[in-house]
């Protein structure tokens, strides 16, 4: 009987999964045969911006992007880039009279939201209107927001304004209680990557920089609202710091936003500012049906834009990383492909592996030989993820954008405590030289395996400083010497973090813009006047995608049952499975 159930119960799961994998087959197939569709854009239309979502750099054409154990439902996910070529087209489409902004809990990073913004400010010199309306804004849906000519709330509805800080979660007591013992080797007063597992609270380096940032952001914040609402900058901070947008009614007496209405009267608005009777139906147009209306040129040179977003690993990496392997690949073929005549690096990184880190470098300091190499950044570009865009002829960042963090570290629990006390497992040795078992995490290391560790670090340290002080040798400020050399890397690394603004003061940036600027530079570089541009890495067959969806699905259910404490979760994750040196921000600054 047991025999029975058993096999009942394999049949059945195996006819589920069957099931499961033969529906979005056939989901693939559909949105493969449908994907190159261009939608009919009727006249007198209004442009629907709803970007309550993850934005990634890139528009992502899985049709399972969004897919979680129990929904099945296809989505696409309209990248940053596509958006602002929707935005940019809008303009000067005769068929579109306006946009609506679509407004939520909108919880996309500052510098992402930052080129949307610049993008819809532009958008209104064509004499078109940008109306935002919500029943509840995140304070970066307020910001994205504030771009357009006026903003509307439901009268029942409400608004974050708060400013900016973050609360960091420190595992050590947790660590201590069990018996775990992480070993710590860093460079670096201001890395701060390894605090939260042996500190139970902040260091002073750390709130000093961290102070300096929030500060340079909250102060651009501030002026950019101040002055698209004509609002008294000293006066937005008092109602920042007093919390006083409390209610529709209290938001509008402030001038925070222009009024209270619901939905359908939002819409009479709309149908008012077209020109569209009462009685009839608003043409509203959704980004992702407005996107496939997109011309993608395929005339002239070509200039390949490159995104590299995501954590940085060893080998080929998965969905949502960048694997030094395959990356690496990927430029050395662009930099022999004599029809590329410039390379523009786009890079929305946390960091990762020193070694990928180190590995890809090798490759575009090498590109950078042959051809013009440019770097954008968005909204992070920071430890590894500065290390391999150093070697960029000129690199633009938004003012908001996090960058820097010049410092590496590497981590080594020791659980032996854990695992005997806790649990009841013990561990037994056998080794014929000195430090045969060196790298294990069932017993301390000695002091000579500390010594190797935290030289292996150092060195790792210097190689990330000298490759900067290369990458930006041919830039000479006014900052205290002529130029970046290593001497002065080290006032400005020790994983200490900056803002795109920051970074432009201390040499680690040239430009404040955004991948517009960049391509712009990448052509004028290259002495190209009629070019196009092709992105890589290439899109995935929907094969691939599918394979790659099950690890997105399972990653998106987990998210979902833990909620707030994803997190705690993904952090630790992270801290099981990291290995070697480090050059990375491991915690969200919420910016």
């Amino acid at each position: 009987m047991k025999q029975f159930f058993k096999f009942t119960f394999a049949t059945v799961f195996g006819i589920f999964l069957f099931i499961v994998i033969s529906v979005l087959i056939l989901i693939g197939i559909a949105a493969s045969a449908g994907g190159d569709k261009k939608a009919e854009v009727k006249a007198n239309s209004v442009l629907k911006l709803d970007l309550n979502y993850k934005i990634p750099e890139i528009t992502n054409d899985n049709p399972f992007a969004g897919l979680s154990i129990g929904n099945l439902k296809p989505s696409k996910a309209v990248g940053l880039t596509e958006i602002r070529e929707c935005i940019k087209k809008a303009k000067t489409d005769d068929n579109i009279k306006g946009i609506y902004l679509q407004l939520g809990y909108n919880e996309n990073g500052l510098a992402t939201l930052e080129a949307i913004r610049d993008a819809l400010i532009d958008f209104k010199k064509g004499g078109k209107f940008v109306y935002g309306y919500g029943e509840v804004l995140s304070q970066k849906a307020y910001y994205l927001a504030t771009a357009g000519d006026q903003i509307f709330i439901n009268p029942n509805g409400g608004m974050e304004l708060k400013g900016f800080g973050r609360e960091i979660m420190y595992y050590k007591g947790m660590f201590d209680k069990l018996g775990i013992e992480v070993q710590d080797f860093h460079c670096g007063a201001f890395k701060s990557a390894i605090e939260p597992f042996i500190r139970t609270n902040m260091s002073d380096p750390n709130r000093k920089q961290l102070m300096h940032i929030y500060g340079d952001v909250y102060n651009h914040f501030l002026s950019q609202i101040a002055k698209e609402r004509k609002l008294d900058t000293a006066a937005l901070n008092n109602i920042v710091n007093n919390l006083s947008a409390e209610t529709p009614e209290k938001d509008k007496e402030l001038k925070l936003i222009d009024d209270v209405v619901y939905y359908d009267q939002l819409v009479d608005k709309m149908k008012e500012k077209v020109g569209v009777d009462k009685k009839k139906d608003l043409e509203i147009v959704d980004l992702n049906k407005y996107a496939t209306t997109l011309d993608k040129k395929t005339e002239g040179s070509k200039i390949a834009v490159v995104y590299a977003e995501g954590e940085i690993v060893d080998g080929d990496g998965d969905e949502g990383q960048i694997g030094g392997t395959k990356f690496a690949k990927l430029i050395s073929k662009l930099r022999k492909d004599e029809k590329i005549k410039a390379i523009v690096l786009r890079v929305n990184s946390p960091g990762g592996s020193a070694l990928a880190s180190d590995v890809m470098w090798r490759e575009l300091a090498l590109a950078k030989k042959e051809k013009p190499l440019i770097v954008s950044y968005g909204d992070v570009a920071a430890s590894g993820g500065y290390y391999i865009s150093c070697m960029g002829n000129r690199i633009f960042a938004q003012p908001n954008t996090i960058t820097g963090s010049i410092g590496v570290f590497g981590l080594i629990p020791n659980a032996k405590k854990f695992l005997n006390e806790k649990l009841g497992i013990t561990t037994d040795v056998v080794k014929i030289t000195k430090h045969g078992v060196l790298g294990g995490i069932t017993s301390p290391l000695d002091a000579e395996e500390s010594a190797f560790a935290q030289r292996n670090v150092e060195k790792t340290y210097a190689e990330f400083k000298s490759r900067v002080a290369e990458g930006r040798s041919q830039i000479v400020k006014k900052v205290g010497t002529a130029t970046l050399d290593t001497a002065y890397i080290e006032t400005i690394a020790q994983g200490r973090v900056w803002t795109g603004t920051q970074g432009i003061e201390i040499g680690l940036v040239d430009e404040i813009g955004g991948l517009d600027e960049a391509i712009t530079y990448a052509a004028k570089t290259a002495n190209l006047k009629d070019f196009y541009t092709k992105t890589y890495p290439e899109e995935k067959t929907w094969q691939q995608q599918i394979a790659e969806s099950f690890g997105e699905a399972k990653a998106n259910w987990v998210k979902e049952e833990l909620g707030e404490q994803y997190e705690v979760y993904k952090t630790l994750q992270w801290v099981k499975k990291a290995k070697g040196v480090q050059a990375r921000m491991v915690y969200d600054l919420g910016l």
